[in-house]
């Protein structure tokens, strides 16, 4: 019996490590939130409860878009920006919201300029997509300090590229180094940037 359980186990570690999957023990407990400290931005994880008073709810998982259209950021994708805003600071960093949620008609405005600039619909996705591909108007995309702070503004976002992972906030496009998203959960490394949006 204990050789078959044995033999079970290999195959299932096997088959997690074929499809990408990291096994997890029976004695590990999940995750179920990521907590910040609003003062210092300090993220910590919780297995239960909730987060005290003084920290902010970052969830545990990448954001994605809901069922119904918001009207305005997502609310732990505002507070894992939030997290970062406070962290950065500390480093002597400004992050500053220079375009966040818009609405559709927001968004087709911006296309259009876009198309007109650019002479093309392809073109201008690289930079400007659509309302209904755009992340803005679900509120899960943020440009931060885009047009604002000077050199002082793009290396604040550079610290962001490089310390976003640890709120779960990402840059997105590597021709847009302001262009930021909740793609990860947490404390997870962030995928490789695309090339442009479209």
């Amino acid at each position: 019996m204990r050789a078959k359980q044995l033999n079970l186990a290999i195959g299932t570690i096997a088959i997690s490590l074929l499809i990408g999957i990291t096994p997890v023990s029976a004695n590990e407990i999940p995750t179920i939130d990521f907590c910040a400290n609003k003062a210092t931005g300090v993220v910590r994880p919780i297995t239960e409860g909730a987060c005290k008073k003084g920290e902010l709810s970052l969830g545990a998982v990448a954001i994605s878009r809901s069922r119904h259209r918001p009207k305005a950021l997502v609310p732990q994708f505002k507070a894992r920006y939030e997290a970062a805003k406070v962290a950065a600071k500390k480093k002597g960093y400004t992050l500053a919201i220079t375009s966040g949620y818009r609405t559709l008609e927001q968004q087709k405005i911006l296309y259009k300029r876009a198309v007109a600039r650019h002479g093309s619909a392809a073109a201008a996705s690289k930079w400007v997509l659509p309302p209904a591909k755009s992340n803005h108007p679900w509120g899960l995309a943020l440009d931060i300090n885009y047009g604002v702070g000077g050199t002082k503004g793009k290396k604040a976002a550079a610290w962001l590229e490089k310390n976003g992972y640890k709120y779960g906030l990402c840059r997105r496009y590597e021709n847009e180094w302001w262009h930021f998203e909740p793609l990860v959960a947490p404390g997870q490394p962030c995928p490789v940037m695309e090339p442009y949006a479209s």
